[in-house]
C-alpha cells in the first residue's frame, strides 16, 4: 500500500480524539448514550476543524451494538464493517453533486431499510454548494425522514444554507484550534510517526494554519518530507517561506528606534534570500498588532496565542513605541499588502513604507497639526487677575458702550464729551489737556482703511480667529500677495497648507470671510517650492518617490 498522509492516517476515530470542540463532543455522546440522537445535524466551521471526521465518528456510533459511553467501541461487527466505506453510510460531496437529480437519486433510496447497519446515515460534504432546487426537493424529506435515516450536512459556509434547511437541523458551530491544541496534538501525531519538530517549529506551522487541524498536519508532513525525521525551526520557516520570529523582532527594534538604515539593510537580506515580499509585509503586520495588544492589554498570551516568552518579548519590545506610533505602523503595512498586487516596483513601495515607519516625525500631516491645534484650544487657560485695577482701566457698561466687529470701521466719530473748563489761575495756561481713559481713546480712534492685498488677507486671517484659529493659523502661513482686476491671489511656499485650504470647506469659509472685508473680491489660492517631506522622500527613493 502507498503512502498516506499523516492528516488521513491520524484521522480521529472516536469523539475523545476530536480536539478542540468539547462542546460539541459532550452533547453528541450523552444523545448516543441515551439513544435520543437528532434525525439531521448541520455542523459548521471553518476547513480543517473536524466537522467531516465527526460526522464518520457519529455515525459508526449511532450503528455500534456496544456503545462505550457514547463512544464506538471499534469491537463489535459493526464497528468493524464500518472502519472503511460501507454502503449504509453514503457521503456526498455537494461541491460535483450539487444538482436537483443528485439531490432526487438519494431521496429515491432513503425509504429503504439499511443493508446491514441499523441507520442508514447520508453526510452532505460542503453542503452549501447545493442548489435551490437541490435544497427544496430535500426540504420535506429532511423534515420527516424515516426512522432509520440519519442527515449530517457538514459546511464551511452556514450563511448560505436557507433557514428552512437550519431550521429543520441541530445545528452545532466547530470552533478555530488554538495553538496550544494544534501543537499538542501534532507532538502526538510525530511522536507515534516517529518523527521530531522542534516547539517553535510546531507553532510556526500551528500559526500558519489559522486554526484548521488538516492544514497544520500537511504542513508538518510537507517539512518532513524536506528534512527527515528531525526538523528545526529554521527548516519550518523556509519550508513555509515567512519570518523567523528573531528576524521580526530585529526589524520591530530598528524601526522603532528610527533606525531607517537597519530596517532597509534588513529588506536587502529578505530580498536576496528570495522571499516573498507580502509574505514579508503580512508577518511584520502581525508582529506589530502583537506590540500594540501587548502595548494596550499588558500581558494577552490568550489572544497572541503565543508562548510566555514570546510574551515577555513582545511587552518588552511594546515599550519602546507608542500607541498611536504602533497603530499607525499597521495600519501603513496593511495598506502596503494590498497595494503589492499590482505594484511595477514592490521593492520601491516596501522601502518607503519602512523609511515612513522608522522616521513618524517627518511625516507631520495638515490632519495633525489641526489635531494638535484644537488640542490646545481646549485646554482651560488661568487667566490671572490683577491685584487692583484702577479707575482708567474698568469696562465700561455694555449699555454705554456700542461694540462693533473688529473689521468693521464705525461710520462715523463719535463726538467725546467735552471736559469742564479749568481756570488758568488754577492750573496755569501751559497745562496740557486731560487725557482720555484707554478705552476712550480707542474708540475715538478712527482705524485707517488697509487697502494693500496683504492688509487685506490679515484681515481675512483675523475673522477666522473667532471660530476657526486651525484655519487661520494656516492662512497666516501665506507668503504672496496681489491683487489685480478684482482677484486677490495669495501664494503658499508649502503645497500642503495651500492643498488643505484649497479643501471645499476651507475654501468657501475664506471666501465668506473675505467677502465681508472686500466686497466683490475673487480669491485665488497658489502654491510653489517643494514640500520638505517630498524632498527627502525623493532624494531616498527617486522619480519612483510619490506623495499621497
Amino acid at each position: 500500500m502507498g503512502y498516506r498522509a499523516l492528516y488521513r492516517q491520524y484521522r480521529p476515530a472516536t469523539f475523545s480524539e476530536v480536539i478542540g470542540q468539547d462542546h460539541i463532543t459532550t452533547i453528541l455522546k450523552n444523545q448516543v448514550q441515551a439513544g435520543q440522537t437528532a434525525h439531521a445535524y448541520l455542523f459548521a466551521g471553518t476547513r480543517g476543524t473536524g466537522k467531516t471526521s465527526t460526522a464518520k465518528i457519529l455515525a459508526r456510533a449511532v450503528n455500534c451494538q456496544q456503545p462505550q459511553g457514547g463512544e464506538p467501541c471499534g469491537q463489535c461487527s459493526a464497528c468493524q464493517r464500518t472502519q472503511g466505506d460501507h454502503v449504509d453510510i453514503v457521503e456526498l460531496d455537494a461541491a460535483s453533486n450539487n444538482g436537483v437529480e443528485d439531490i432526487r437519486s438519494i431521496l429515491d433510496k432513503v425509504r429503504y431499510t439499511p443493508l446491514e447497519l441499523r441507520t442508514k446515515v447520508y453526510i452532505i460534504d460542503e453542503a452549501h454548494a447545493l442548489s435551490p432546487n437541490a435544497f427544496n426537493a430535500l426540504l420535506k424529506t429532511l423534515e420527516e425522514p424515516p426512522g432509520h435515516v440519519m442527515f449530517i450536512l457538514a459546511t464551511t459556509e452556514p450563511q448560505r444554507i436557507p433557514a428552512t434547511i437550519i431550521s429543520r437541523c441541530q445545528r452545532f458551530d466547530f470552533h478555530r484550534l488554538s495553538i496550544g491544541d494544534m501543537t499538542g496534538r501534532m507532538q502526538a501525531v510525530l511522536e507515534s510517526a516517529g518523527a521530531v519538530i522542534d516547539p517553535e517549529g510546531l507553532v510556526a506551522i500551528a500559526r500558519a494554519a489559522e486554526g484548521g487541524m488538516r492544514d497544520a498536519l500537511s504542513l508538518a508532513d510537507q517539512c518532513l518530507s524536506f528534512c527527515g525525521d528531525h526538523v528545526t525551526a529554521a527548516d519550518v520557516y523556509a519550508v513555509l517561506g515567512s519570518m523567523d520570529g528573531e528576524f521580526l523582532f530585529s526589524m520591530a527594534d530598528a524601526l522603532l528606534s528610527s533606525d531607517s538604515a537597519k530596517a532597509l539593510t534588513l529588506l536587502d537580506q529578505v530580498i536576496r534570500e528570495g522571499r516573498d515580499l507580502r509574505v514579508f509585509i503580512h508577518d511584520l503586520a502581525m508582529h506589530m498588532r502583537a506590540l500594540l495588544l501587548a502595548k494596550l492589554c499588558g500581558h494577552c498570551s490568550d489572544i497572541l496565542d503565543c508562548t510566555e516568552d514570546a510574551m515577555k518579548r513582545y511587552m518588552a519590545q511594546a515599550e519602546k513605541g507608542g500607541e498611536v506610533r504602533l497603530l499607525r505602523a499597521s495600519e501603513a503595512l496593511l495598506q502596503a499588502e494590498s497595494r503589492l498586487k499590482n505594484m511595477a516596483l514592490p521593492r520601491v513601495l516596501v522601502e518607503s513604507v519602512l523609511v515612513r515607519i522608522a522616521r513618524p516625525e517627518e511625516q507631520r500631516t495638515v490632519e495633525d497639526l489641526v489635531e494638535r491645534i484644537e488640542a490646545l484650544e481646549q485646554r482651560p487657560v488661568a487667566a490671572a487677575q490683577p491685584a487692583s485695577v484702577s479707575r482708567e482701566s474698568q469696562p465700561v457698561p455694555q449699555a454705554q458702550m456700542e461694540v462693533l466687529p473688529p473689521w468693521e470701521a464705525p461710520e462715523e466719530e463719535r463726538p467725546l464729551p467735552e471736559p469742564p473748563p479749568i481756570s488758568e489761575e488754577a492750573y496755569g495756561a501751559e497745562q496740557p489737556p486731560r487725557s482720555q481713559p484707554a478705552f476712550q481713546n480707542k474708540l475715538s480712534q478712527k482705524p485707517q482703511a488697509k487697502e494693500g492685498p496683504a492688509q487685506i488677507w490679515a484681515q481675512v486671517a483675523d475673522l477666522l480667529d473667532q471660530d476657526h484659529k486651525s484655519v487661520a493659523i494656516m492662512a497666516r502661513a501665506a507668503k504672496r500677495f496681489s491683487l489685480e482686476g478684482g482677484a486677490l491671489e495669495v501664494g503658499f511656499d508649502s503645497p500642503v497648507f495651500c492643498d488643505a485650504l484649497s479643501k471645499p470647506a476651507n475654501l468657501a469659509l475664506l471666501k465668506q470671510m473675505l467677502q465681508q472685508v472686500q466686497p466683490g473680491t475673487v480669491l485665488k489660492l497658489s502654491k510653489s517650492g517643494d514640500d520638505p517631506l517630498a524632498s527627502r522622500g525623493k532624494a531616498l527613493f527617486g522619480d519612483a518617490f510619490r506623495m499621497e
